[in-house]
């Protein structure tokens, strides 16, 4: 469509100029056929001709034609350049709304933040090249935002800040600074360049903060140009919506593989997590260890002391399994009283002294509810090591299973290994023997 406006603008531009042409072309050639040196001799000769008139009108015809054809010429001409500068930004638009289409797509397809940062820092490099900028996401206690993507050639933002150190979030709304040395800057700021922080909000909640700034010492041009600070907001917007999506996946996505009641993983993500830790111990060469774990007598206690009792109990535990586990362990309920540990790399005797450690760590645990403290509280713990009690997932969770109900039947408050593996150690062998002679349940 621009095309066919541009050629219609200079096929009219030709016709003026064949128009004009042509009438000084008829003007010229009149001139040279008609005795016009003899009317002019007549005219000087004869005064009180009436003919004086017509070469006057002549006269002044060859001189405004051409001033006019030179003003038509110019008004066609701007008409021409207007034009095709609002088909170049027509072009503009739709080359950015293209680059934002496929970003907000991309985005869409991401399962989490981290798969979503890269994408970002590229559009945005694309998008805002003289400009250098910072997304911070606020972690999920809220009180601090982290970097999650950055670009431009100068990187040095804060890698965290706290909410209250930018105008931004503290107004919930755009804070521009132009002029640094003339202007209040946030406290994140530690650059000397023009700069401006967008909060990014979705269903009334500030979810981010884009901060931008010139990657070199001369003012911004988003700062002056309406246009730029335009772009800036619809980049926003789609960013918000993009991170309220991912946000709001990551809720329902937790909400499926978590347990309510203790925070811990459920059995549905267990199940997943044990196919995984077969293959890729499988890949690898390596073994990893499964612990199954059940409150000692809790059927009676809760009786005692009433279900509400009975959840604080379950909610108290696994807070302290998520407090005494490794940061690559993973602790499940796996139902009712019961749990399980999935110890990546772990062989079975960093299991099994992982399972004294945890044993002992709940004899000490301490609950309460309405005011009365609860205990005391013992475990019975399983553990199973692949492969060596089973080459699939279902055998070796079977396996730390028997050795759960070994362990309550020996006595409770104790730690029981699957059968088909080496007898542990004489040390942990005395430490069990000791125990079930002092009848700990």
């Amino acid at each position: 469509m621009s095309s066919a406006n541009n050629s219609v603008l200079f096929r009219k531009l030709r016709l003026e100029i064949i128009v004009s042409a042509v009438i000084v072309l008829l003007l010229f050639s009149g001139a040279q056929i008609l005795p016009v040196g003899e009317w002019l001799r007549f005219v000087a000769q004869h005064e009180s001709s009436q003919l004086d008139e017509m070469v006057f009108v002549f006269v002044v015809l060859s001189l405004v034609f051409p001033v006019f054809s030179i003003m038509r010429w110019r008004e066609l001409w701007r008409e021409v350049t207007a034009r095709s500068l609002a088909v170049q930004q027509l072009e503009e638009s739709a080359h950015l709304n293209a680059q934002l289409s496929q970003m907000t797509n991309l985005l869409h397809a991401c399962l989490a933040l981290e798969e979503a940062s890269p994408i970002i820092a590229h559009y945005a490099r694309h998008l805002f090249p003289e400009n250098a900028g910072a997304l911070y996401v606020f972690r999920a206690s809220r009180n601090r935002l982290e970097v999650a993507a950055d670009w431009g050639e100068e990187k040095g933002h804060e890698p965290m800040i706290a909410p209250d150190q930018c105008w931004a979030l503290r107004q919930g709304q755009v804070y521009e600074v132009p002029t640094p040395h003339l202007s209040v800057l946030c406290l994140h700021v530690t650059h000397p360049q023009p700069y401006i922080c967008l909060p990014m909000m979705a269903h009334g909640e500030v979810l981010a903060l884009l901060h931008v700034h010139s990657s070199h010492s001369a003012e911004m041009s988003m700062t002056t140009t309406e246009a730029r600070r335009s772009l800036l907001r619809v980049f926003t917007e789609y960013l918000a919506l993009a991170l309220s999506n991912l946000k709001l996946r990551d809720t329902l996505r937790q909400q499926s593989i978590r347990d309510p009641m203790t925070g811990l993983f459920n059995r549905r993500y267990l199940e997943e997590t044990l196919a995984l830790e077969v293959e890729r111990s499988r890949r690898n060469n390596g073994p990893f260890s499964v612990m199954m774990l059940d409150l000692d007598h809790f059927k009676r206690f809760n009786d005692t002391h009433g279900h509400e009792a009975g959840d604080a109990v379950l909610t108290a535990l696994g807070g302290f399994l998520q407090r005494h586990v490794r940061g690559g362990d993973i602790a499940c309920r796996y139902g009712g009283e019961e749990f399980t540990l999935i110890l990546p790399g772990a062989s079975f005797e960093v299991a099994q002294e992982r399972a004294e450690q945890l044993c002992g760590g709940v004899r000490t645990l301490v609950v309460n509810c309405r005011d009365q403290s609860l205990g005391p509280l013992t475990v019975s713990i399983g553990v199973a090591t692949f492969p060596n009690h089973g080459e699939s997932p279902g055998v070796v969770l079977q396996a730390a299973d028997t050795a759960l109900y070994q362990a309550k039947h020996d006595g409770r408050d104790r730690v029981a290994v699957a059968a088909g593996i080496d007898e542990p150690s004489s040390m942990w062998q005395t430490k069990v023997e000791a125990r079930a002679k002092d009848g700990v349940e």
